[in-house]
């Protein structure tokens, strides 16, 4: 009987300790997902007539997984040199991390088609161009200032799991180009609250190959949007946002 009840405890802790691992290893999964960047691939067409209706499809992704529950994907639209006259129209999800939305472009000219994402606590925002009717190549060079500049930029920003009011929170973002970390650049946090005309900036501290570390006390409780600038000469100015919520 006693070699019968040693038996029994011994099941009842490989029982307990592989319940434990499986734990660790969701833990770990979910904290794995949370340093996965959301990607919108935009896609529009390079041209069109005027007065023609165009589809803007943009697919959502954090890395293989197909990002089905965005908060919110708006497009904004303007001519180039006009981007005081934008307009936002909302995106339907189709399927598959899709979202569309259609525009009849009323003028010739160049035109910044810009996808506004919000999913998963996390912001990002690239942009294209497209030519409609009669445009002269002039006015394509020209609209630089719209350009969004870069190669292959990845940026993620890591965070406190919980940030508090008042209290300083550490962070650091961590910063590739072309697949190797990018060292040397000017990294800056702007911070903000959705409407707030004053916003701060937060200059970054190089650290390890591309690691860049700063902190901030927020000043109250509620959700803030970080950007994330990350320039190195003429070449590369990039830049993402994520959401974050401080108690």
């Amino acid at each position: 009987m006693k070699k019968l009840g040693i038996l029994m405890l011994l099941g009842v802790l490989s029982l307990f300790l592989a319940a434990c691992g499986n734990s660790n290893g969701e833990n770990s999964t979910d904290e794995d997902k949370k340093m996965v960047q959301v990607d919108a691939n935009l896609e529009l067409p390079q041209k069109a007539k005027k007065g023609e209706t165009v589809s803007l499809s943009t697919k959502v992704t954090q890395g293989d997984e197909n990002v089905d529950d965005a908060e919110e994907v708006k497009y904004e639209i303007w001519k180039n040199g006009k981007k005081e006259e934008s307009e936002m129209i909302e995106a339907k999800h189709e399927k598959d991390g899709v979202y569309k939305a259609e525009k009849a472009f009323e003028e010739d000219g160049m035109y910044t088609v810009q996808v506004h994402v919000t999913a998963r606590d996390m912001h990002t925002m690239p942009k294209a161009e497209i030519a409609i009717g009669d445009v002269e190549a002039r006015e394509h060079e020209e609209s630089g200032d719209d350009h969004h500049h870069g190669d292959h930029v990845s940026i993620h920003l890591m965070k406190p799991d919980t940030i508090i009011a008042k209290e300083d929170a550490e962070m650091m973002v961590l910063v590739e180009s072309k697949e190797k970390s990018l060292e040397d650049a000017e990294v800056r946090f702007e911070i903000y609250k959705e409407g707030q005309e004053k916003h701060e900036w937060v200059d970054l501290t190089a650290g390890d190959a591309g690691k860049y570390n700063g902190s901030y006390a927020f000043p109250e409780k509620g959700t803030y949007n970080v950007q994330v600038h990350v320039t190195k000469g003429e070449e590369i100015h990039e830049h993402t946002m994520k959401i974050v919520k401080v108690q």
